[in-house]
Formats: structure tokens, C-alpha cells, sequence
């Protein structure tokens, strides 16, 4: 059997607990002095906290508008709109049609009856000696009637106008040959007059005018 061997404890070192209040006694001797000159609450007052604020730099804000209120519009009132009251249509009775249909149709009205323009102012009949010339006929034999030798009186008929112009000429007489018939209408057409006169006042008149075809010898 192994036999084991306890190694002898070191002896307690004496003086150690005098040591250890000398040290206590010297703490409570500095924390008194320390209260009683106040170096303990400047030491305090040196390990309070540092507050370090931050200013920025950057320029401040613009103002932000402030959002646009609309006013609120009440609604109109709703008015009420009267309907008229449609008339209910009845069968009228049988006695009411067949006076209807026996009534006489109402008459129709007359149209108007057109209006006439005016009548011309009435033609006066004058002498021939009443017939005066501003430019007279412009009257020539023809060459073939100077051949041949016809001659003669033409008779016209002339409407003369308030304006003295021959409105109208006919053949009233004639000479027996065509062609002093034709050529004394158509100077007579050329021919003007002084207009006829009553009382100062223009008329349109008629009367005969004679032109005469002679022969030169």
C-alpha cells in the first residue's frame, strides 16, 4: 500500500492584520479630508458628463405651403316643378260623331282677285294738220320705182307717244306699188314729233300721215 505524506503548513505571518487597519485608518482619513475641503465634489463635478451639441450646417428649410382648402358650395335646393295634368281623352258618344259629320264643311275663302296694272293713258284722235315734225321722214324714191315710173300717196296710220315718238305705224292707204308701201313705213318710223299738248300737259295721240311719190320731170 502507497502511504501518502501531507506536506506541513506554512506558519501564519504575523503582523498582517495590523497592516490592514493601518490602511483602513489612512482611507477614512483621506475621505474626510477630502469632504471637509471640498476636494471631493470638485473632483465630482470634473467627472460629471460633457453635453456636446451638434449644430448643422445646413441651410433651414424652406416653409412648406400650406394645402389649398376649396370651399365647399352647397348643392341648390331642389325645387319641385309642377306636371301638368294631361286631359284623358274619352270616346264622345256616338250622338256627338254623327253631329260632327253632319255639320256643313266651313266655306272656303276666296282668293283675291289679282290686280290690273293701270290702262294706258286713253289715245286722243287729232288732225293731220295737228302733227308736227322735229325730224321729218327721210323719204327717197326707190331706184327701181324711178325705172319703172311709180309715183303715188301713201296714207299711214301714226301713234304718236308723250314722248313724240311713233309708237305705231300702219298702212292706211296705199300708193298701188309694194315698194313705195314699204319704203314710207319704214321712213315714217324714223321720223320724230313734237308731243301733243293740253294745257301744258303731254298726251298721246293719232292721226294720218300722207307722203307723196312724184316723179321728177
Amino acid at each position: 500500500m502507497n502511504t501518502m505524506t501531507l506536506a506541513p503548513e506554512p506558519p501564519a505571518r504575523k503582523g498582517r492584520p495590523v497592516f490592514s487597519l493601518g490602511v483602513v485608518a489612512a482611507h477614512g482619513l483621506l475621505f474626510w479630508a477630502a469632504m471637509e475641503f471640498g476636494v471631493l465634489e470638485r473632483a465630482m463635478a470634473s467627472a460629471a458628463p460633457l453635453m456636446v451639441q451638434i449644430v448643422s450646417s445646413a441651410p433651414p428649410a424652406a416653409p412648406q405651403p400650406e394645402p389649398l382648402v376649396r370651399p365647399k358650395v352647397a348643392p341648390p335646393p331642389l325645387t319641385s316643378v309642377p306636371v301638368p295634368e294631361v286631359p284623358v281623352m274619352r270616346e264622345a258618344p256616338p250622338e256627338a260623331l254623327r253631329a260632327v259629320a253632319a255639320a256643313p264643311a266651313p266655306a272656303a275663302t276666296p282668293a283675291p282677285a289679282p290686280v290690273a296694272p293701270p290702262a294706258p293713258p286713253a289715245t286722243r284722235q287729232v288732225p293731220p294738220s295737228a302733227l308736227r315734225y322735229l325730224v321729218e321722214p327721210p323719204v327717197a324714191l326707190p331706184l327701181a320705182s324711178r325705172r319703172l315710173h311709180e309715183s303715188g300717196t301713201v296714207v299711214l296710220h301714226v301713234v304718236v307717244d308723250v314722248r313724240g315718238h311713233p309708237r305705231s305705224v300702219t298702212l292706211r292707204r296705199s300708193s298701188g306699188f309694194a315698194r313705195l308701201d314699204e319704203q314710207a313705213l319704214g321712213a315714217m318710223r324714223q321720223a320724230r314729233f313734237l308731243p301733243c299738248t293740253e294745257n301744258g300737259q303731254p298726251f298721246e295721240c293719232e292721226s294720218d300721215a300722207p307722203i307723196i311719190y312724184e316723179l321728177e320731170s
